[in-house]
């Protein structure tokens, strides 16, 4: 049966995540994220913290992309400059998935526009475990698109997909809505929905923190 969570997303305007954009010397970002489904209950921690203006340092705890407890720090550096108004950044982490020590490259694109006088964003984040005693591989990417409909609420479109080392691939629709609580806070509903893979539908939830 599925339940319903509620959770506060304490954000600034724009993506709360950084994704390709640096997330700016001083910075810190720290979010809870709860998905319930018909096939269980999964909670991950990811934070982010601006060394400088262009490097960023993260943390991701949670679950990796074969299902398997995860732990990963890692790196982010722009790269490419910025190519008129898109921006690209690549990452490298360490880290251990279900026991076993993992290398996880990653590579990031992001691009604002302006849609009926409302800002949006796009962002293409992609990342590979690579299981550093067996070479196996997993395969991750997630493309969002999101748009401001007032200062207090925001739209968004998540489309993951990803493929586990010996297994069919997964893509999966995950639709939300945020309602602002405060200038740094908002609340966020969402749904997740498996078109291809596992089937599996459910509720996500997410308590983010900036400052």
């Amino acid at each position: 049966m599925l339940r319903v969570i509620v959770m506060i997303w304490l954000v600034a305007t724009g993506p709360a995540w950084a994704g390709a954009w640096p997330r700016g010397k001083g910075n810190v970002f720290v979010t809870t994220s709860t998905y319930v489904t018909q096939m269980g209950t999964y909670t991950g921690i990811y934070a982010e913290w601006g060394a400088s203006d262009r490097l960023t340092f993260g943390l991701d705890v949670g679950r990796g992309v074969s299902g398997e407890d995860k732990a990963v720090v890692f790196m982010r550096l722009p790269m490419l400059g910025r190519l008129s108004s898109h921006t690209f950044a690549w990452e490298i982490g360490v880290g251990e998935i279900a026991g076993e020590k993992v290398l996880r490259p990653g590579l990031s694109w992001g691009k604002g526009f302006d849609f009926a006088g409302r800002a949006g964003w796009a962002a293409l984040d992609t990342v590979a475990e690579l299981r550093i005693d067996t070479l196996a591989t997993d395969l991750k990417a997630d493309l969002t698109l999101g748009l401001t409909i007032t200062d207090r609420r925001k739209v968004m479109m998540q489309v993951q997909a990803g493929v586990q080392d010996g297994d069919e691939p997964f893509l999966r629709l995950v639709p939300s809505i945020t309602f602002g609580l405060s200038e740094r806070a908002k609340m966020e509903l969402g749904f997740t929905h498996d078109l291809f893979g596992v089937q599996d539908t459910g509720v996500k939830a997410a308590l983010w923190y900036e400052f």
